[in-house]
């Protein structure tokens, strides 16, 4: 029998449905867009991202949300018509501050990014303005409040259903 070798993460997480443990380990990329930069062999999320959409959100004290922001951010994706299986989300407290912008898209292609009470300079994004869409390297973005903000804040969840229904 054969070895199958591939470095393509994307190969990896088709072949590989097991929970994988990763180490802070980086490889050289020379793909990247103007320099070469450090990218991780492997990011740990949740989901299946088929329909491209990343989630990012920064929990020191959860994987990735608390167990009520958990129900919460469900309830939601199903009303907007998707599963876990449609989506990646990602918890940025975890990263390096290498971690770009650039390797994230580069790592996940999304088509659309909702950053979830994270500041996107954190990424080297520029400013943005909360509850407002913008389109940045061919991906739709949206920078929102966290579902930790959003439990016991009626006007915070208006804001961002209006917004997260226009992405």
């Amino acid at each position: 029998m054969a070895l199958l070798n591939t470095d393509n993460p994307y190969a990896v997480r088709i072949l590989m449905d097991d929970i994988v443990y990763t180490f802070d380990t980086f490889e050289e990329n020379s793909t990247t867009k103007s320099e070469n930069i450090a990218q991780p062999a492997y990011f740990n999320f949740i989901g299946k991202n088929k329909k491209a959409i990343l989630y990012l959100v920064e929990s020191e004290k959860d994987d990735y949300f608390s167990p009520a922001a958990y129900d919460a951010f469900n309830k939601t994706i199903l009303a907007l018509g998707l599963t876990m299986d449609d989506i990646a989300v990602f918890n940025l407290s975890g990263i390096s501050t290498e971690t770009s912008f650039e390797i994230l898209t580069a790592f996940f292609n999304p088509s659309k990014v909702i950053l979830a009470g994270s500041n996107p300079e954190r990424i080297g994004m520029p400013h943005l303005s909360l509850n407002t869409s913008i389109h940045l390297d061919q991906v739709k973005i949206l920078y929102t409040y966290s579902f930790e903000e959003m439990l016991n804040d009626i006007d915070k969840k208006k804001l961002f259903w209006q917004s997260v229904k226009a992405l």
